[in-house]
């Protein structure tokens, strides 16, 4: 192989929205100014932008004055391309061409072979093995908290706690159905009350969450001296404690399992 190809050898990136580019790396295989990329990007948007919107970042780099920054462009595969058509071909332009669509299709392949496909079996043992995992992780915290339960029962940092949209999240479950399903089961119970919105110039309804009284150990009540008062009370909001999100992730995984069981005793829908 060339050896001035080799040398040349784009760095392309793996992002979140494919493959890409920097006008920086096109500038150095190019042999020109970084400028001069940017200034054709600048000058073909309109052409360069059908192959999607260009992305930029401010990037940090080290000078003998110290550290400065540049902002550069993140093409993908056919923005980087079409930009390396409007340039001089040069003996350097030519070899960069080549090295960088090489660069695209090796990194492509790269990445094709890392990821197999996975069958329906697979993935479900997967979401089994994070969903153990997290469940482990919270038994352990319960079983490192247990000898100040006394304490946490009465004074728990708010930074112990999880909020029940946060568990949601993990769950894999909406926020308004995991409330609901834990009053439906009386770990918690709703109250309401109303109060006077300046915002919407009329009464709206307010609602508090508590735990119910055999349930007080899973949530922590954190009150909210700053929020107006509920009902002549100091309005608080609930959060699940360590043991709480344990025991709030074993029981939706329980009926996720029981549903489960029901729709295979179904069987398949016509």
């Amino acid at each position: 192989m060339d050896n001035a190809l080799e040398t040349r050898r784009p760095v392309i990136e793996s992002r979140g929205s494919g493959l890409a580019v920097t006008s920086e790396t096109i500038a150095q295989g190019a042999g020109i100014e970084h400028r001069a990329v940017l200034q054709l990007l600048k000058t073909h948007t309109n052409g360069i932008e059908r192959f999607g919107r260009v992305a930029f970042e401010v990037r940090t780099f080290e000078t003998a004055g110290g550290p400065q920054s540049k902002n550069v462009a993140l093409l993908n595969e056919p923005q980087a391309t079409l930009i390396m058509t409007f340039m001089k071909n040069t003996a350097q332009v030519v070899n960069f061409k080549v090295a960088l669509v090489q660069a695209f299709y090796e990194m492509a392949e790269q990445l094709t072979d890392q990821r197999s496909p996975m069958s329906e079996d697979d993935i479900v043992a997967q979401a089994l093995q994070i969903t153990s995992a997290r469940v482990k992780a919270l038994e352990s915290k319960v079983e490192q908290d247990a000898p100040k339960v006394d304490y946490v029962d009465t004074f728990v940092a708010d930074e112990d706690l999880i909020s029940l949209r946060t568990l949601a999240s993990d769950l894999k479950i909406g926020e308004t159905q995991l409330r609901a399903l834990l009053v439906d089961k009386k770990w918690i119970y709703k109250q309401e009350s109303s109060r006077y919105s300046e915002k919407k110039g009329r009464t709206v309804p307010v609602y508090r969450y508590s735990a119910t009284a055999d349930k007080k150990k899973y949530f922590h009540a954190v009150l909210a001296h700053d929020a107006p008062r509920f009902k002549g009370e100091v309005m608080h909001t609930l959060k699940a404690t360590a043991q709480g999100a344990v025991a709030i992730t074993r029981l939706l995984n329980g009926l996720r399992r029981d549903m489960h069981s029901i729709q295979l005793a179904k069987g398949p829908t016509s």
